[in-house]
């Protein structure tokens, strides 16, 4: 059975097909009312309720499920646990965390508030630890700060893509993996093939 996603991403398509072929139709139909209008902007909306309603569906999906699921392990650091007064004291105490439990250099970081997704963020060689986000504005939010670790480094960015369309962090977006090597975003695959199939389908001038 067809999910509300799936019903709803026909109906959009539908409609932009109706929109496109009023006038041929109407050449051998005349009671069909007046022309709607068939824009850019039209296309841009239609676009854009597309691709929310691929992401919906496919969030749903065996696949996302597994891809979401597969981490070598998680870890918890909670800021406001006597981990002492002010930013400075609490990015060392992580650091000094972090050493101690974080075994591999690969890894997905996640920000809470309680349950509310602040920032997601990876780290790949060792290098851009979440102690730089110490210093953002809404780290004051934070209640709760979970780091996924990898073995493989090439599925890292792919998890971190997955859990952003998955959990709608605050203040950060999107990011698909641009090296070859790495495994790539199925939301952002069918994503970037609705947008393009879209434009070339109902293109004007």
């Amino acid at each position: 059975m067809a999910s509300s996603s799936e019903r709803q991403f026909d109906e959009v398509l539908q409609s932009l097909f109706e929109a496109r072929t009023h006038d041929l139709r109407s050449e051998i139909w005349t009671a069909r009312g007046p022309a709607p209008k068939f824009t850019k902007r039209k296309i841009r909306n239609a676009i854009n309720q597309l691709l929310n309603l691929a992401e919906e569906a496919l969030l749903r999906s065996k696949q996302s499920k597994e891809i979401i699921g597969n981490y070598d392990y998680k870890k918890q650091w909670h800021p406001k646990r006597g981990k002492g007064y002010g930013r400075s004291a609490k990015k060392q105490n992580f650091q000094q965390w972090y050493e101690r439990h974080i075994t591999t250099q690969n890894c997905v970081y996640v920000f809470w508030s309680p349950s509310s997704c602040l920032y997601v963020g990876r780290t790949l060689n060792g290098k851009g630890r979440p102690t730089g986000h110490f210093e953002k504005h809404w780290f004051g939010n934070a209640t709760r700060v979970d780091v996924y670790g990898f073995d493989r480094k090439r599925n890292v960015p792919r998890f971190e893509c997955m859990f952003t369309h998955w959990r709608e962090p605050s203040y950060s977006k999107i990011k698909p993996a641009s090296k070859k090597y790495y495994s790539r975003c199925p939301i952002c695959d069918v994503q970037r093939h609705v947008k393009t199939e879209i434009k070339s389908l109902f293109r004007l001038r």
